[in-house]
């Protein structure tokens, strides 16, 4: 059991202040007390004492104060309502999302994806965006307004970020700076990316997802054979070419998001192979994670005991104003 403890524990110098309420209160009593006895009628009856009614009353504001700074003693368990699901989306917006090996291309593919799963998401469940290329950008941070994340969301395309290059380590670890504390058990990262790892760091940030116990889950655009990646211009449709002025061909890296996902425990989706992966994802993996979160539902919290210093507080206010004869005196 703990030990006596404050909620608001910063009151305590509020008690220096009861000698001079304690002091106020008396000297003012005596001095009606004088005053009656001086111009008023005589007495008939004995007044209560000055200095007993100023201590009622001193101890009277000590219960109150002590009230309000909330005594803590012991500890019960209490049932917790646990809010929603936090999902992270990392979205890759690198070039090789262009290639047209899913219609119309790979980020638009992923993007319609994302928004076929949000009216599968309840009240208390937020969304975060973080889109990728050579580095990571926050887009949307955790929120419950999924409507500013559909038109947010309709904006990124491969100029969201500037940097060239496909580093997917940076967005695991941008998404591991919006998780909180304590809530890792409602909280979903998903990866939507061909999974051409360019930085070669994509297996150790898994780990550090891993170590921050969050579940990790990739999906997978593209084909193993490779596509050609097109360009719009003013030319009209090209190809991306390296600098050596070959054609570059992106190919879905199957076996790299599979040990991504492995690592942390996820799953491994080929967008290509079902209509409405995400959908699927949230009723198979992330629907019972969340109603594991809701049947643990029990903290242990500290027991408050201000009815202990109120109740006397309030009893000493009856006391003053019996000895004082009632409200009428």
């Amino acid at each position: 059991m703990q030990g006596l403890s404050w909620s608001h524990a910063e009151y305590w110098p509020f008690l220096l202040l009861l000698p001079l309420l304690w002091s106020l209160l008396y000297f003012m009593m005596r001095g009606a007390r004088r005053g009656v006895q001086v111009y008023g009628a005589r007495l008939r009856e004995p007044a209560p004492s000055c200095l007993a009614r100023s201590i009622l009353l001193s101890l009277a504001a000590l219960a109150f104060l002590l009230t309000w700074m909330d005594p803590l003693l012991g500890e019960e368990k209490v049932a917790v309502e646990r809010r929603g699901l936090d999902v992270i989306f990392c979205l890759d917006s690198s070039r090789s999302m262009l290639a047209r090996d899913i219609e119309p291309n790979r980020l638009e593919r992923a993007k319609r994806d994302i928004r076929s799963m949000l009216p599968e998401l309840i009240g208390g469940d937020r969304v975060a965006l973080v889109v990728f290329a050579g580095r990571a950008k926050l887009v949307v941070p955790l929120t419950h307004d999924l409507d500013s994340f559909r038109h947010l969301l309709v904006d990124v395309d491969t100029e969201t970020v500037r940097l060239g290059g496909s580093d997917l380590a940076a967005a695991l670890r941008k998404g591991l700076e919006l998780t909180e504390e304590g809530f890792q058990n409602t909280t979903v990262m998903v990866m939507l990316t061909d999974g051409e790892d360019l930085s070669g760091a994509a297996s150790q940030a898994a780990g550090e997802v891993r170590d921050a116990d969050i579940v990790l889950h990739t999906l997978g655009y593209g084909s193993t054979r490779g596509s050609k990646i097109t360009l719009d211009g003013d030319q009209g449709q090209t190809f991306l070419t390296s600098e050596e002025g070959n054609e570059v061909v992106s190919v879905l890296d199957v076996d790299g998001l599979r040990r991504m996902s492995a690592v942390t425990a996820g799953e491994f989706i080929r967008a290509d192979q079902m209509p409405l992966p995400l959908v699927e994802l949230k009723r198979k993996r992330m629907d019972p994670m969340l109603k594991r979160a809701y049947d643990a539902g029990e903290e242990v919290v500290r027991k408050t005991r201000f009815q202990w210093v109120l109740l006397p507080g309030l009893l000493l206010i009856l006391l003053e104003m019996w000895i004082c004869g009632g409200r009428r005196k």
